[in-house]
């Protein structure tokens, strides 16, 4: 009798462990993002520890360090998310596929790009945060965002000028100038208590844009 009594105990034991979860290396990284968006809604990117985010996970404290070296690096994470929801909004127009209403188009397209970054407000400030204090994060963001950027708009200033519709004389610094205002317009209404509608930014940046590329 003694031993049927230990056997539930110990069937008891084992149902109440943890189930382990599979995790792929890239779900385990997502999962590790995820959890430090949602803790960046309760504090600020320089609160933030590697405990705070991997409690949040299920994971180990260790694991943390498979996939990065610093809590800095947390935010290159969130390159990849921010780089595509960028660039979909403005991607086509800038890349020769806009309409005949080529004012209008400039206004359409700034303002959606605002909006998604608005969207993505939380992996923008620690972008920011982490990019002021860290040069690798900072050398990501400015390669794979700002240059391409200044790129692609150099290329669709030569375009407009071919179409007759622009006497830019300097495309490469005219684009450069255009990029780091949006870029610099964006950071700075991270930062403020009170930020303004990024569609009223997606205007005024589009009517700089305007008057730059075409006079207008």
């Amino acid at each position: 009798m003694g031993g049927c009594l230990k056997t539930p105990g110990k069937e008891l034991k084992m149902a109440g462990k943890p189930r382990r979860i599979r995790r792929t290396p890239q779900m385990a990284r997502d999962e590790i993002i995820d959890a430090t968006e949602a803790a960046l809604a309760e504090m600020e990117f320089g609160a933030l520890t590697v405990d705070i985010v991997m409690r949040r996970t299920g994971m180990t404290r260790s694991s943390f360090y498979h996939y990065f070296s610093s809590i800095d690096e947390l935010a290159l994470g969130f390159v990849d998310r921010l780089e595509q929801a960028i660039r979909v909004p403005v991607d086509d127009w800038l890349k020769g596929k806009g309409t005949d209403d080529y004012l209008g188009d400039t206004r359409t397209h700034l303002t959606a790009m605002f909006i998604a970054m608005e969207e993505h407000r939380t992996g923008m400030q620690a972008l920011t945060h982490a990019g002021s204090n860290n040069a690798a994060v900072y050398e990501e963001w400015r390669d794979r965002v700002i240059d391409y950027f200044i790129t692609l708009t150099a290329r669709f200033i030569r375009q407009q000028v071919m179409l007759g519709r622009s006497k830019v004389s300097d495309p490469d610094r005219t684009a450069r100038a255009l990029i780091l205002m949006n870029n610099a317009l964006a950071n700075d209404n991270l930062m403020r208590p009170e930020p303004d509608d990024p569609r009223a930014l997606g205007r005024t940046s589009a009517d700089i844009w305007n008057a730059a590329i075409y006079g207008a």
